[in-house]
């Protein structure tokens, strides 16, 4: 079925997917702000002591990437509307993020590396790549709440929207276990997921909650 639709209209998909190219914009600013730049807040809890450093928890963090890719390529071919709703969604969660981190700058404390197997070569790429800033919320948490709220929204089979979720656990986890985060930039990545999900969706939301929980008019 999704070939048939990228048969019938490649031209269109390509068109669309090429606004995503957009989140690279927003990368770029958050690579500016991914700096020491005076004080910096840490929200560190007794929970965060509790969670300890994992190392494998490092392939869940980086197939993000290809989570979000591939939700958003799904529908870019299936629902122009929606992905144009699911792309503004991620822009704005990101752009928020930027705005907090200008305003609020956080840091979380890494562990010291150990080791020389793939695992901890990639957790050391990563941090690397990536200052221990711009933490609070985690952009990482936003867009795979957004992107699992709308697959979870569509009608598709279970067993799909459950790997979905599955996966979107997964690198939310992963972003405490190899200290990336702390849980209040969890928390705080989820809640403005939410949010924005219903800004951009509010009556269907609404009319959910209507059909769910009807009103007794006539009593």
């Amino acid at each position: 079925m999704l070939m048939e639709k990228i048969k019938v209209n490649y031209k269109g998909i390509i068109f669309r997917l090429l606004f995503s190219l957009s989140i690279g914009f927003l990368s770029k600013i958050y690579l500016i702000l991914n700096n020491y730049r005076g004080k910096v807040y840490h929200l560190k809890t007794v929970l965060d002591d509790m969670i300890p450093f994992n190392k494998y928890f490092v392939i869940p963090y980086l197939y993000w990437y290809i989570y979000i890719a591939a939700v958003l390529i799904y529908f870019a071919v299936v629902d122009g509307k929606k992905y144009f709703k699911l792309l503004l969604s991620i822009l704005v969660g990101m752009g928020i993020s930027c705005i907090i981190y200008y305003f609020f700058p956080t840091t979380v404390s890494r562990p010291l590396l150990k080791g020389e197997d793939v695992f901890t070569k990639l957790v050391f790429f990563i941090y690397k790549k990536d200052n221990p800033y711009n933490c609070f919320p985690s952009i990482h948490v936003i867009n795979s709440c957004l992107a699992a709220i709308y697959v979870n929204r569509e009608g598709i089979l279970k067993n799909y929207k459950m790997i979905s979720t599955l996966i979107a656990v997964s690198i939310i986890l992963s972003t405490l276990f190899i200290k990336q985060h702390y849980v209040y930039d969890v928390l705080a990545g989820i809640i403005v997921s939410y949010i924005i999900y219903f800004a951009f969706n509010h009556s269907v939301v609404l009319d959910r909650v209507k059909q769910r929980y009807p009103l007794e008019i006539n009593r």
